[in-house]
């Protein structure tokens, strides 16, 4: 690749065919970010710091010196690499010997791609005890693209509104990262996370557009060994973009550690083209190809029933439960924990956490729960659940046992541990000790006893709990940095999933967590995001409209071929989202379970929220294994125009009607719900000509869930003109699965 090195005034210079990238002269810090000649869309609120450190429990939060640069040639493209001090603030002094930071900066340019990675070390004339690193900061500062008022701030598939102005964004704070509503409407039901974790929770993508030029700039992180958290703050008018990675380690002179790496991507052209680039890039980050190619046919057609065995008394009561799901269209049973768990009253387990202890805290992964019944019993619910066309998913759960477990005794190496050597719980779970994921003994009785209930019960597969990121391991014997437990666990996952395959090639993983990095090792993920955002349409937070353009921006940022299951309800939405279980068995959660299907979703359902509303996920369930389109077909999010057809108020109720077609193959499915409380007749505008539909043709609108025809007040059929403009009358909040038919 050409390039060139210059100066100009404070800048150091970088230049490329495709790039200028420069750095202060006086920092270090990242100030310039362009195409060759054109306006900086960083640095534009003048020098700031580029990188932070949180060393011995505080962010050192001081000015970056420069040190040192040097550029080389790399294989497609060239690279910058700048060396510089960080100091901690006045404030809080450094503790004794120890002379700040030493931070390399590094910015790989490949095209319009700029890779960057940091590396951290004390400097030499440090002294004393090792320093204590528990977190990086990497900073884009000053982001907006020509007039800032211009610009929009996207945040793909997390609790962020789509389509909002870059001063919203620019107004957030590091340590308020979803207090906004008005920013992030979904980040109060997951714990005001707005953007959270990457890549294991979501992309941790932020973009700026500006639509006029058509120009983005995107930013996003990948590791394999430490999350990051990605953040948004700035000064009310520019933008600062933040990862914030869980790097930690005991610091010496002769021991640097490196996290992962930030990208940034200068994009000309619009918004959803952007999303393209930002997708093609999955290959060069390791995200695909996938390890097992594409999934299982099964996979697709999959509706889940996720379940404990005690809810039924076990697992004879269980197995005689099949027979009616398999009815209903149940296909995949999810087992939650079946082995010997912190059972504190001695009964199968009935849903209480607290009284009756966690079935994930596990006390001995080779004991089957006595209290579910014997090994014949458990063997004859599998065979029960094969016999009906079921397959059988057990809960894969990593992270750690029981507090009176016999590992703890047993392989006290496999814990992580404090800074005094006490061991640690795990993502808040009190009744658990954490495991350490980088340790290779840990993975090699995992991936062993995993492999053996394979072999042994012939179940189909496992739903991975809860991989993302954890805690630093601060043992300080362990061979690896403190933070190479924290996604340690991608590794064993990986084994996991290849040494399934070889025993059952139609065996699945089923991820807990949606993030990309576990697309290469799974066949299926579960996602909250999309059932967080659609409870925000149902209170009127989110507008069907931007629900529209958060679901269409969701799938074009999801890794080609992603296969996502979503629900209204689990055993976790207890404690993230009460509101779903408060909606049990009402018109609204069965708009939403609808709306989720129709938008692409593997459906799922939380053991007993089916009750009194079986004949409602039989009709769904068998509507999308029936229909292509609803399975595959190409999505028209927000192509359907709305409006009151009797337009006597102001009420603005077409505001809150969501449609979605889909189309494959011919086939022709116009999903449709209401969320207007007050039957109303709407007039829909169709996009007939991009849907397929000949004007001359005659149709009729095939309620694939319920088998009936829609009835609009005795008319059953419309000419394909008809319905460019036609006018419907929806009950209020139930789901419309419409298959466009000839009427013959």
């Amino acid at each position: 690749m050409s390039h060139h090195l210059t100066q100009a005034g404070d800048l150091i210079l970088l230049t490329t065919d495709s790039l200028t990238l420069g750095v202060n002269r006086q920092s270090g810090a990242l100030a310039h970010l362009s195409r060759p000649g054109g306006e900086s869309v960083v640095g534009r609120g003048g020098v700031a710091a580029a990188l932070d450190a949180r060393l011995d429990g505080r962010w050192l939060g001081g000015p970056t010196r420069y040190l040192a640069h040097a550029v080389e040639e790399t294989d497609g493209g060239v690279a910058l690499t700048v060396t510089v001090g960080l100091a901690p603030v006045p404030e809080a002094p450094a503790p004794a010997g120890q002379a700040g930071l030493t931070m390399t900066d590094r910015f790989h340019l490949v095209g319009s791609l700029v890779e960057r990675t940091v590396r951290v070390s004390l400097p030499a004339e440090s002294a004393g005890a090792p320093a204590q690193l528990d977190g990086v900061r990497l900073l884009v500062p000053g982001a907006a693209i020509g007039p800032a008022g211009d610009c929009r701030f996207e945040a793909p598939a997390c609790a962020v509104r789509p389509r909002l102005p870059l001063s919203v964004a620019a107004r957030q704070t590091l340590d308020r990262p979803g207090a906004d509503p008005e920013f992030a409407p979904g980040a109060r039901s997951r714990w005001f996370t707005a953007i959270s974790d990457c890549p294991d929770v979501t992309p941790g993508l932020m973009i700026v557009h500006n639509p006029s030029p058509g120009q983005s700039l995107l930013v996003w992180y990948v590791s394999r060994v430490e999350a990051a958290t990605a953040l948004v703050t700035g000064d009310g008018r520019l933008a600062d973009l933040v990862h914030q990675i869980a790097l930690a380690a005991w610091l010496s002179p002769d021991a640097p550690v490196e996290g992962g790496s930030q990208y940034l991507l200068l994009h000309d052209g619009d918004y959803e083209s952007a999303l393209d680039a930002y997708r093609a890039c999955y290959a060069r980050t390791g995200i695909v190809p996938s390890l097992y190619g594409e999934p299982p046919d099964w996979v697709r057609k999959a509706a889940i029933y996720e379940v404990h065995p005690g809810q039924f008394g076990g697992f004879r009561g269980l197995a005689a439960r099949v027979p009616a799901l398999a009815e209903m269209g149940v296909s995949v049973l999810y087992l939650m924990p079946v082995v010997e768990f912190d059972n504190r009253n001695g009964r199968p387990w009935d849903e209480n956490w607290l009284g009756g202890g966690s079935p994930y805290a596990i006390k001995d992964f080779e004991r089957l729960e006595p209290t579910l019944g014997t090994e014949a019993d458990f063997k004859h619910l599998v065979d029960t659940a094969h016999a009906h066309g079921m397959r059988v998913l057990l809960d894969f759960v990593p992270q750690g046992c029981a507090l009176d477990a016999r590992y703890v005794t047993e392989h006290p190496d496999w814990f992580c541990r404090d800074e005094a050597g006490n061991l640690v719980h795990s993502h808040g779970w009190v009744d658990t000790w954490s495991f350490d994921w980088a340790n290779p003994n840990y993975h090699d009785y995992m991936l062993d006893w995993s492999l053996r209930l394979v072999r042994d019960w012939d179940v189909d597969g496992y739903r991975i709990d809860a991989p993302h990121g954890k805690e630093p391991n601060w043992d300080r014997t362990i061979p690896y940095h403190a933070s190479a437990t924290n996604l340690g666990v991608i590794r064993l996952l990986e084994r996991l999933q290849t040494g399934l395959k070889e025993i059952k090639p139609d065996a699945v993983l089923l991820c807990e967590l949606f993030g990309p990095v576990f697309t290469h090792s799974h066949d299926l993920a579960c996602d909250y995001y999309p059932m967080v955002m659609a409870y925000e349409m149902l209170d009127q937070r989110l507008t069907p409209r931007e629900f529209g353009d958060w679901l269409a921006d969701y799938w074009r940022v999801m890794p080609p071929g992603a296969a996502r299951v979503c629900f209204t309800e689990t055993h976790d939405t207890r404690n993230f989202h009460p509101p779903s279980y408060a909606s049990r068995g009402s018109v609204a959660e069965r708009a939403l379970f609808g709306i989720l299907m129709m938008a692409g979703f593997i459906p799922m359902v939380w053991s007993g929220q089916e009750k009194g509303l079986e004949d409602f996920y039989r009709g769904t369930f068998n509507a999308r294994r029936r229909s292509a389109a609803l399975r595959q077909g190409e999505f028209f999010f927000n192509a359907v125009g709305c409006r009151e057809a009797v337009p006597e108020r102001d009420y603005q109720a077409h505001n809150w009607v969501f449609c979605l077609p889909r189309v494959h193959g011919g086939e022709v499915v116009w999903g449709l719900v209401s969320l207007w409380p007050e039957k109303t007749p709407f007039e829909f505008t169709l996009p007939i000509a991009e849907l397929g539909l000949a004007p001359g043709a005659r149709y009729r609108l095939h309620d694939l869930a319920t088998g009936t025809d829609f009835d609009e007040y005795g008319r059953v059929a419309w000419a394909g003109a008809d319905l460019a403009r036609v006018v419907l009358t929806p009950e209020p909040f139930r789901p419309y699965l419409l298959d466009v038919r000839g009427d013959t």
